[in-house]
């Protein structure tokens, strides 16, 4: 028996979706278990392929006497190996033997098309790994950006979800109102997207590695374009009462769920409460789209919080002010479909894949 099959799977077939149901897949993978995610819609697929150099597989897995779960792939050709199918945040189910029984009907489709390996990335909670282990996925290395996160209860009117946000948030918005710090939400022209990018570029300096500032344009104007992003910029008057840009955001939206994924501030004192302020707008925004639940997109693994020695202890801190609970996946999956691909794939070609992407496309090949 192949990894990753099994008696449960026989029950689940996976297909590609038709005409009609790529047309309709954002509404589609919002009416998969848990709601959907913002990371298997289209807006998500047509950029990773439009500037990763992703294909994309819109998947949809008929389970009998269960709704259809429908699944975003994105997927690579690698010379004399076949494609790697990548499962964002994915894939849906209403447990761990759901989430299972759908990546099976997956593997299965994936194999059938040649493909050598499938990587997932499951929202059930971190103990749920024995169950992927078991079933003979390997871990492997993350690419959604987060693996442990808070999640933010935006639903009811927005006095309700103000007054459950944490005091300390609370706090720093209330001070940012007084310090006339105002935050808009604005257009994703080329000349906002590059404000935005600036500050990026000023928060990673010396943290982390950015990509080259074009895949964030495109990125940002293609959520818009589909009605599903959000740039939000917050300023500040200066002594002359001239307002400054002191940071700025994106968000993404996909159903009943929002997430937040870019976001910088200038590192000065006197912009204090200008995140709060910014991420309170988020809120608000998500809360009148109607959504249930915000991502705050990455913290801290739950027993490293108080780790000061983490890299994201600060940025976890902050969003913590906000819910306290943080919330840790399964983790990423690796599933080797074609044995002797996925042996020299890790051992030599994940490695030569990603330094000739850094080397030819100044880009992470992920």
């Amino acid at each position: 028996m192949l990894p990753g099959s099994g008696t449960a799977a026989a029950s689940a077939v996976a297909r590609l979706a038709s005409d009609t149901e790529i047309a309709n897949w954002d509404a589609l993978c919002a009416a998969n278990p848990g709601g959907g995610e913002v990371w298997s819609g289209d807006p998500y697929l047509r950029v990773k392929c439009a500037e990763g150099g992703y294909r994309a597989h819109r998947v949809i897995v008929e389970r009998p006497g269960a709704t259809p779960v429908a699944v975003g792939v994105l997927a690579k050709r690698v010379p004399l190996l076949g494609e790697w199918w990548h499962l964002p945040a994915g894939p849906a189910g209403e447990d761990v033997a759901r989430v299972l029984e759908v990546a099976a009907a997956v593997a299965a489709l994936a194999r059938s098309r040649g493909a050598f390996l499938l990587k997932m990335e499951p929202r059930t909670g971190r103990d749920t790994r024995a169950a992927f282990h078991a079933a003979g996925y390997r871990d492997t290395v993350r690419i959604i950006p987060n693996p442990s996160t808070i999640l933010v209860d935006v639903s009811g009117t927005a006095e309700e979800v103000f007054k459950r946000i944490g005091k300390k948030a609370r706090n720093a918005i209330s001070r940012a109102g007084r310090d006339g710090i105002v935050v808009t939400r604005v257009a994703a022209t080329d000349e906002h997207c590059a404000a935005l990018f600036r500050l990026l570029q000023e928060t990673a300096e010396g943290r982390f590695v950015l990509r080259a500032e074009s895949y964030y344009r495109a990125f940002w104007q293609t959520f818009e374009a589909a009605g599903a992003g959000q740039i939000f910029l917050a300023h500040r008057p200066d002594e002359s009462g001239t307002p400054q840009l002191v940071a700025g955001a994106f968000a993404m939206a996909l159903g009943q769920k929002t997430t937040y994924k870019d976001g910088a501030s200038v590192r000065a004192k006197s912009a204090y409460g200008a995140s709060h302020a910014l991420q309170w707008e988020v809120i608000r925004w998500a809360n009148e789209r109607g959504a249930v639940l915000h991502d705050l997109c990455g913290a801290p693994p739950s027993d490293r919080v108080d780790d000061t020695t983490h890299p994201l202890h600060g940025v976890g801190q902050f969003k913590r002010s906000f819910a306290p609970e943080i919330v840790d996946y399964a983790g990423a999956f690796d599933l080797p479909l074609k044995p002797w691909a996925f042996a020299f794939w890790g051992k030599l070609g994940d490695r030569l894949a990603r330094r000739l992407s850094l080397a030819v496309r100044k880009d992470p090949y992920y």
